[in-house]
């Protein structure tokens, strides 16, 4: 008879996942630190010089401040110049193929990939951002996107009456989110 062996296929802490508490607390309040009262009046918070006043203080974050953003960026003025993130993010193929991939849990028939709408593109473009920088977070776990690559990717998808959603922080109610995002999607679905 053989013996139950527990915990035998769980993973283990690798020396890859060895973040300090501190680092992770930096990374989640970025701009916790920083004068936040007027970013919603100017760009003078604007390190890169390609922000754009958002609609709150919490999206009002220059790709240059966060530590783990400037080291990906080091040498250029802007992660939007990045050549991952124009290929990533702005290839309408790589796009196609994120929507595909997460369409791959649904049966309805794929649009045709000409068809695909700007705001189905510019969910998958954030959705890719988000992946490329932060690797998979998991079930309503969400990051700011730095409004520098807002901007950029709402100038090559733009919304035709020129209203957009903003962010949505995990704590609000997740109706709110999950209802701009299934409203994306089924614009990409054509339903």
């Amino acid at each position: 008879m053989s013996q139950i062996l527990p915990y035998q296929l769980e993973p283990e802490h690798s020396s890859t996942d060895e973040r300090s508490e501190s680092e992770e607390k930096d990374d989640d309040s970025v701009v916790s630190n920083a004068d936040t009262s007027d970013r919603r009046l100017n760009t003078s918070w604007c390190l890169c010089e390609r922000c754009a006043i958002m609609l709150t203080e919490f999206e009002s974050i220059c790709s240059k401040e966060p530590a783990f953003l400037s080291k990906l960026i080091e040498g250029l003025s802007c992660i939007t110049e990045h050549g991952s993130f124009l290929s990533v993010c702005l290839n309408r193929d790589v796009l196609w193929t994120a929507l595909v991939s997460l369409h791959d849990r649904e049966s309805a028939v794929l649009p045709d990939r000409l068809q695909v709408c700007n705001r189905s593109l510019r969910y998958a473009a954030y959705r890719q951002f988000t992946w490329w920088v932060h690797g998979y977070l998991g079930k309503n776990i969400r990051r700011v996107i730095p409004s520098c690559t807002v901007k950029k990717i709402r100038a090559e998808f733009p919304a035709q009456d020129g209203a957009y959603a903003g962010y949505i922080t995990g704590e609000e109610d997740d109706s709110a989110f999950d209802g701009e995002m299934e409203e994306a999607w089924r614009d990409f679905l054509n339903i």
